[in-house]
């Protein structure tokens, strides 16, 4: 499941016993990202919780990075 929040330090999370691990650069702009990894960064208070932008925001966060 993804969430979305908004990271005020870069922030890196490994799954236990996974070969995943995530990265979140610090950013004014909501990013999306693995539910459990956002909720670590918002314990650790990394990060905070956002509500998921509408269709249209998407676009325009995805045409500002340039995707």
């Amino acid at each position: 499941m993804m969430g979305w929040a908004i990271f005020k330090r870069e922030s890196n999370w490994s799954r236990p016993n996974s070969v995943y691990s995530f990265n979140a650069k610090a950013s004014p702009e909501p990013q999306e990202r693995p539910q459990d990894f956002i909720d670590y960064a918002v314990e650790k208070g990394w990060a905070e919780i956002v509500p998921a932008p509408s269709r249209e925001e998407k676009r325009a966060l995805r045409a500002k990075r340039g995707e």
